[in-house]
């Protein structure tokens, strides 16, 4: 019985003595995160939308104040305006000659399919 005792108190020695010789697993700092860029305006959009924006950017013709990008009218439908508020805005700017989005969207539209 003398044995048994003193082969667990054996295993109990040996048992610490290893457990404290390995380091103890500390974390070194904050775990990374992953560096993504946030996708643009014109990217978030859905489809329907981005033809829209495309529609409206490819509709406009050069003037004194310049054009605006794909981003910028993105930007300013995902501020919450509705379409139809782009186009006047961009109308009322000079930006675009048709006199509705609907004219915007229908050359928009033939020309993409006499394309292809």
């Amino acid at each position: 019985m003398a044995w048994i005792v003193t082969g667990l108190a054996a295993l109990v020695l040996v048992g610490t003595t290893v457990a404290s010789a390995e380091p103890p697993s500390t974390p070194s700092g904050p775990p990374a995160t992953p560096v993504t860029s946030s996708p643009s305006a014109y990217d978030s959009l859905s489809p329907g939308n981005k033809r829209i924006a495309t529609a409206l950017f490819g509709a406009q013709k050069t003037s004194t104040t310049g054009t605006l990008t794909l981003d910028q009218i993105a930007r300013e439908r995902r501020s919450g305006k509705r379409w139809g508020d782009v186009f006047q805005a961009m109308k009322s700017q000079g930006l675009i000659q048709a006199e509705t989005l609907g004219q915007v969207l229908g050359r928009y539209d033939r020309a993409r399919h006499s394309r292809s």
